[in-house]
Parts: C-alpha cells; sequence; structure tokens
C-alpha cells in the first residue's frame, strides 16, 4: 500500500458518520390541534414527506398501540430498503420521540418533534433529527448528501403539517432519492 494510499484510509477513517439536522415551522394552531397529527401514526399519511405513493413497491406496516409509545411503522422494498420507525416517548402536546433504523440496523436515527406555543395562537414546531451510518466508506463519503436531503424533508414535512393543521391543502410530496423512505 502507497503512502497516498494509506493517507486516504486515515483521512476516511476520522470523517464522522454523525448528521444532526433541525428545522422549525411556525404553524397559526394550537400546540393541542398540531399534536393530534403526531402521535398517531396513521395521521402521518396526511403530512410526512414520506409518502408510499411516491415510492413504487412501498408498503407501511403498523404495529403496536395506536398511538403513543410503542406505536410502530415498518416498511420493505426494493426501492427503499427496511426500515422501522418507534414512538419512544410523548409528552402531549409539547414532545414525540421516534427512532428510525435502516438497512437492518445499521442505519439508525433519532428524532423529536416540539411544540412551543407562541403569542397569537402560534406554535412552533421543531424538528430534530440526528443519527448515524455506520462505520461504512459510503456512510462516511455520504454524509453531507445526507444532511442536505433530511434537511429538504423535515422541511417539506413541515409545511405539510402546518398545512394539515391549519386546514389547508397540502403541498404535493416529491421523493428525495438520497433520504430513506418512511412514512411518518
Amino acid at each position: 500500500m502507497g503512502v497516498g494510499s494509506f493517507l486516504f484510509l486515515i483521512v476516511l477513517f476520522v470523517l464522522p458518520t454523525r448528521w444532526e439536522v433541525a428545522r422549525a415551522q411556525n404553524v397559526r394552531a394550537s400546540a393541542e390541534q398540531i399534536y393530534a397529527h403526531l402521535d398517531d401514526l396513521h395521521a402521518w399519511k396526511a403530512w410526512s414527506p414520506w409518502q408510499e405513493s411516491a415510492y413504487p413497491g412501498l408498503v407501511f406496516r403498523y404495529a403496536g398501540p395506536p398511538r403513543g409509545p410503542g406505536a410502530q411503522l415498518s416498511w420493505q422494498s426494493e426501492s427503499t430498503g427496511d426500515g422501522l420507525l418507534r414512538i419512544e416517548a410523548s409528552d402531549p402536546p409539547r414532545l414525540l420521540a421516534f427512532s428510525m433504523s435502516f438497512q437492518k440496523g445499521r442505519i439508525r436515527a433519532r428524532d423529536t418533534l416540539r411544540l412551543e406555543p407562541l403569542a397569537g395562537g402560534v406554535t412552533r414546531v421543531t424538528w430534530h433529527d440526528q443519527g448515524t451510518l455506520g462505520r461504512t466508506l459510503i456512510g462516511r463519503l455520504s454524509l453531507p448528501l445526507v444532511e442536505q436531503s433530511m434537511g429538504r424533508d423535515l422541511e417539506r414535512g413541515l409545511v405539510a403539517l402546518a398545512a394539515v393543521a391549519e386546514g389547508r391543502p397540502v403541498p404535493t410530496p416529491t421523493p428525495t432519492p438520497a433520504a430513506p423512505a418512511p412514512a411518518r
């Protein structure tokens, strides 16, 4: 192995494997109104940035309780691979925390949706996503793309959630190829 190859491997070894993305949206609805769309995974069909219809062959399966901690959603398809989303914690109407795993658990994420009431019947919803791509070469090299893609997805999800909570039409979702495709 040459010096150049050795240096390349060292650089790859120190590249980060963790991402962290946060986006926020002010919504003209109470925290209670918004929360009703969060802790029931079936309700995510109305606002999630990841929709079954956007990915050929993707089918969601629901398990656990109908809402709150333990409720889960799984999927398996050729276009997206496998995945699992599980609600981990719920503090109505202020916080929902969930975990996601993809590629048989090699890629993992933890998300929170926080609701902060503001003046004038407005609620600030902040979606925080952080995860790890594992210790693979592809994961390390693709981290900037994942962060960019997840940022776009969180923005789309928050815009759609605001529309649903405010009683407006939801913008038509478009898939983001670099991001996993769970319906939330």
